[in-house]
């Protein structure tokens, strides 16, 4: 789909722009205000790239955003609850939490 990660832009700080991961808001990224494009702004998603020469940053439309939130959503309500590994089948056995 798509490579990167997807971060909520949250609020500016000096000379820096402070990025929620998106959708859960755990992890916080901090780029400089000259990554960004002129047309991003508080509140917008975006989606970040992170490479050894700097972030790649680009505007992440409504649909997509949405997209993401639902699946998420959907992940974290089957987060993994108890696990054993099963050496005989070769197979990890899990339950989900409900």
């Amino acid at each position: 789909m798509f490579t990167g990660r997807m971060y909520k832009f949250d609020r500016f700080e000096d000379d820096l722009a402070v990025l929620l991961e998106f959708p859960n808001e755990s992890n916080v990224l901090v780029v400089p205000t000259d990554d960004l494009k002129r047309d991003m702004k508080v509140g917008d998603v975006l989606l970040v790239d992170i490479k050894e020469e700097g972030f790649t940053i680009s505007k992440v439309n409504k649909r997509t955003a949405n997209k993401q939130k639902n699946a998420e959503s959907l992940c974290s309500s089957q987060k993994i609850n108890s696990y054993y590994i099963d050496y005989e089948h070769g197979c990890l056995v899990y339950t989900t939490a409900s």
